[in-house]
């Protein structure tokens, strides 16, 4: 039933994209024929052309997208050609419309940038070719240059017309993908909190296994060790008092391990902070384990650490795991427990001297059980050191064992576990940062490459201007009759077009006459006239204008 419905859904989807694209292209096809019909004279066969090119264009943008606005691109870019080659005289807008909203597809779909330069390119450098042939053929640097002004503003309406849609195009497909990327986002992260939970869990079950080991088992090695004082004692020699502590001390081992399993019936807080409590210094524990038969001794250098924090329970369960290990593998052996606090550190050093008359250990993995290991993880896992190993070198070898930790007072989490280490977060602001630089390039680089075309063109446009003006002085030492090479001396490098001029005096007869500027400005500023005939200048004159 899923399936079929995905399926439907998708058939939906290609309908919906058809009925689109049709609109799009008939909207364009009748823009295109009403503006062109009230351009041209013949546009029945331009209309059926466009709309071809552009049917071919529209069936193409979803899967070939850049292959579809070359074509709309092709269409434009044919139509300025025919105005710089001087076939037409009017450039219909409405070519313009098809090109952008396929470039705006085209940004849409894909993410590739060569393709689009070298459109960009080529259609530059082909209406460059066509102004440079018209250039040749009139054969006029003034035209010339003014043609290249012509062909800045082109460049500058192609970046408006094509790159700013491609860019906007980008935009929204990196916004699409972003909003996207928040719902998977979303749905990663409640897999990770269901994952979370499912770890919080497992992590209290070896919490408690952890602490049944350590605390119960310290316990019971200490029962172990009155027991053997017990079978060891002579009948009459304190086998009572002997009993009732062995007593005692089955009756603390049995109320802490109500208290382990009472952890079970509460949340992960209250069992720690039942625990913290329950477990209390170091000092009462080293008398325990001395009231129990060990021959403990203790060494304190500074404060002690505070037993209900994360490095003073740490501390703790060192020192009880460490006096655990003693009472069962090294019986009575003498135990220094070495606790030295200096610049926010603990070290905590546990050795024995080794059960008396045996051999030598055969290494740390004599005891290095569950119980070290989870020491270990413990230690490390809040940045601190753990070893565990042989202990004091005599002439006999190497007798006891010996454990160090030093724990520091606060713990930095491991890197990548905060909210800007995860990967979900990572890629949710590398989806932010490049759909922020897609705006910005959209709303920058195409007004840019426009006000660098534009400025380029004023500058040509000044620069002829300026060199198209007869200074008044000039003008004023000309004399009719002079030689026509000497007067040219003294000429600007352009003269003012004559077709710019609306009904001119009638020249002289047989002469030739040339405009020059009076001065540079906007509108229609006064020329000067200078006639020509025989080799010398007829006449002179300055026309006012407007």
């Amino acid at each position: 039933m899923r399936k079929r419905w995905m399926r439907l859904v998708a058939v939906a989807d290609r309908w919906r994209g058809a009925a689109a694209d049709s609109a799009l292209w008939g909207g364009c096809v009748a823009l295109v024929a009403w503006e062109v019909g009230g351009v041209r004279a013949a546009p029945v066969i331009e209309v059926a052309a466009v709309a071809a090119v552009l049917a071919a264009a529209f069936a193409l943008r979803r899967r070939r997208p850049f292959a579809a606005l070359g074509l709309a691109l092709a269409a434009l870019v044919a139509q300025v050609v025919a105005i710089a080659l001087t076939l037409t005289s009017t450039l219909a807008l409405s070519y313009a419309v098809a090109c952008a909203v396929l470039a705006f597809s085209a940004g849409r779909r894909s993410d590739r940038t060569a393709s689009v330069a070298a459109m960009f390119a080529t259609a530059a450098l082909a209406t460059l070719m066509a102004y440079a042939v018209n250039w040749i053929r009139v054969g006029d640097a003034r035209e010339t240059l003014t043609g290249v002004t012509d062909w800045a503003g082109g460049l500058a309406a192609l970046a408006a017309i094509m790159l700013a849609p491609w860019l906007l195009g980008r935009y929204r497909r990196r916004h699409a993908e972003l909003r996207t990327a928040g719902w998977e986002i979303a749905e990663r992260m409640e897999r990770a909190r269901d994952l979370d939970a499912e770890r919080a869990r497992l992590r209290e079950r070896a919490r408690i296994a952890t602490q049944m080991h350590d605390s119960l088992g310290h316990d019971l090695a200490l029962i172990a060790v009155r027991a053997a004082a017990v079978e060891m004692a002579p009948e009459d020699g304190g086998t009572r008092e002997a009993a009732a502590g062995l007593r005692s001390a089955a009756h603390d081992a049995n109320l802490r391990l109500r208290e382990i399993i009472g952890v079970l019936r509460e949340d992960a807080d209250a069992g720690t902070r039942n625990g913290a409590e329950g477990e209390g210094d170091l000092a009462a524990l080293v008398d325990r384990a001395v009231r129990a038969g060990l021959d403990v001794r203790l060494l304190r250098e500074g404060a002690d650490p505070d037993p209900a924090s994360p490095a003073g329970r740490a501390a703790h369960r060192v020192v009880e795991e460490a006096l655990t290990n003693a009472a069962r593998y090294a019986p009575g052996a003498a135990v220094t427990v070495r606790l030295v606090r200096a610049e926010g550190v603990t070290r905590v050093r546990v050795s024995d001297t080794g059960s008396a008359g045996a051999a030598a250990p055969r290494g740390p993995a004599v005891r290095d059980g569950s119980g070290l290991a989870g020491l270990r993880e413990l230690v490390e896992g809040r940045g601190g050191g753990f070893s565990a190993g042989p202990g004091t070198a005599t002439d006999g070898g190497v007798r006891g064992f010996a454990v160090a930790a030093d724990i520091p007072d606060s713990a930095e989490p491991p890197p990548g576990t905060g909210p800007e280490g995860t990967e979900t977060a990572r890629r949710l602001s590398g989806a932010r940062r490049s759909a922020r630089r897609r705006l910005a390039a959209a709303l920058t680089v195409p007004p840019a490459l426009a006000a660098t075309a534009v400025a380029a063109g004023f500058a040509v446009l000044a620069y002829v201007g300026t060199h198209t003006v007869l200074p008044a002085d000039d003008y004023a030492r000309l004399r009719v009759g002079q030689d026509r090479a000497a007067v040219e001396r003294e000429l600007p490098r352009f003269d003012y077009p004559a077709r710019d001029l609306v009904d001119p005096p009638p020249a002289p007869p047989g002469s030739t006459c040339r405009f020059y500027l009076v001065e540079w400005e906007n509108g229609l500023p006064p020329v000067y006239r200078l006639c020509f005939a025989e080799g010398r200048l007829a006449a002179k004159d300055r026309i006012a204008r407007g």
